[in-house]
């Protein structure tokens, strides 16, 4: 008979062991500090949150003096990193993100490559942010619906009928309590997925970690 506490540390500590190889990565390029330089740039997604499952990070960057040529100044930098595979640009000022976006591939080891995936905005911008559902994630998620959260997005990477985006899977757990992948197929067919939106978790808040007790943080 399976242990339902073993089955929980293994989502748990793999989240956590996908942190420190992230870490591990931000502090190789140093990316944090080359974005520095031009903007804020703030960590967020799945990375902020502790649910990282897929190899991905993601960045914003806000910028008081928005400008293509310093995005391609950390973008070739990183490059000569021997573990950079490939850089990517797009410009998405005209379309519906109204930013530039910026993606590296990182090969972790011969198996793992991570893809970093970054917007620099203006510092101004007025489209929803990936930074402002930061802390009201942090502060809903319990270690229950964060183990159901984990859980689900392993499932997902098998099964494509639970495909969907990360923000969406988190509102179906946080706001509609989905816990299982009938749970969310179901939810699935009843609500629509995949747009930009400011949505935050309604869920009750949970009370404050110690003021150390998370670093580091980005």
């Amino acid at each position: 008979m399976l242990d339902p506490h073993s089955e929980m540390t293994d989502v748990i500590e793999h989240a956590a062991d996908r942190r420190r190889v992230a870490e591990g990565i931000l502090a190789d390029l140093d990316l944090v500090h080359k974005w520095e330089r031009f903007g804020r740039p703030v960590l967020v997604g799945a990375f902020a949150y502790d649910l990282l499952v897929d190899p991905d990070i993601d960045m914003e960057i806000y910028c008081p003096d928005l400008r293509i040529e310093h995005g391609f100044q950390v973008l070739s930098e990183c490059v000569l990193n021997h573990r950079v595979t490939k850089a990517r640009f797009s410009n998405e000022l005209a379309g519906r993100d109204k930013a530039l976006y910026w993606q590296l591939r990182y090969r972790e080891n011969d198996e793992a490559e991570w893809r970093i995936d970054m917007w620099s905005a203006h510092e101004n911008y007025e489209l929803p942010r990936g930074e402002h559902i930061v802390e009201p994630m942090r502060a809903s998620l319990t270690p229950e619906s964060r183990e159901a959260i984990l859980e689900l997005k392993e499932l997902r990477g098998l099964d494509s009928s639970l495909q969907c985006p990360s923000i969406d899977l988190y509102r179906a757990v946080l706001d509609d309590d989905v816990r299982t992948a009938e749970d969310l197929r179901t939810w699935l067919e009843s609500h629509e997925t995949g747009k930009l939106s400011d949505w935050r978790p309604k869920g009750k808040v949970q009370p404050s970690a110690p003021a150390d007790a998370d670093k580091p943080r980005r």
